[in-house]
């Protein structure tokens, strides 16, 4: 299937919200806004900085510009070859995934497979779901945080002996529902080439490509 190309599908303020919630979800500072661009000091051992651009290409080539260091993390939801085309050659660009919007959050938990239990804890504002497997293991995990009124779903993660047994989907719709009784009214993600087939079975719509640069170590 063909990405969606058009960045004016995602709103900015969607974006924005994106940016919030992954600081949130990821225990770095929250956001520091410097006009159309927010700067996260992520301090993470794979990722040092982040420039999320809410309105990109805006002020991206400036931003590279003063950034010699690997480590330091360009975003934009729009297509890597627009990015490449204002960046020096030693960058390196892709695309790392998709963000994608629910318009409306489930109701309701799916069900488990015989063995597996599924817990919900919060913390900090920050929901967290865990599906143990029949011998105490972890097999699947994901969280989620709300930014006015829209639930940002992070780290959705099965483990790969559990995969294709509707863990995934299990760990999203508890996500969803905790979240709708917690205020939330949408979702939004950044989705992985893997999970976004199943963010699309579960009515997730794709709104933009998701663009990392960085400077390869």
């Amino acid at each position: 299937m063909q990405h969606v190309q058009r960045r004016e599908l995602i709103d900015p303020d969607d974006i924005v919200r994106f940016a919030i919630g992954w600081s949130k979800t990821r225990g770095v500072p929250a956001p520091i806004v410097e006009g159309t661009v927010l700067r996260v000091e992520a301090g993470l051992p794979d990722q040092h900085q982040r420039y999320v651009f809410t309105q990109a290409p805006n002020g991206m080539a400036a931003v590279a510009a003063g950034i010699s260091a690997p480590l330091v993390h360009l975003k934009a939801p729009i297509a890597a070859d627009i990015v490449r085309a204002l960046l020096p050659g030693h960058w390196n660009v892709e695309q790392t995934g998709t963000m994608m919007t629910l318009a409306r959050l489930p109701t309701a938990q799916a069900g488990l497979a015989d063995g597996y239990t599924l817990t919900l804890t919060e913390q900090d504002g920050v929901l967290a779901a865990k599906i143990i497997d029949p011998f105490g293991a972890q097999a699947a995990r994901g969280l989620l945080t709300i930014i006015d009124g829209v639930a940002l779903h992070d780290r959705i993660i099965v483990d790969e002996a559990h995969r294709r047994r509707g863990l995934g989907k299990a760990v999203m719709t508890a996500l969803g529902a905790a979240a709708a009784e917690h205020g939330g009214r949408r979702g939004i993600l950044a989705a992985t080439e893997m999970g976004r087939a199943l963010y699309a079975k579960l009515g997730w719509a794709a709104r933009s490509p998701w663009t990392t640069a960085q400077i390869p170590s």
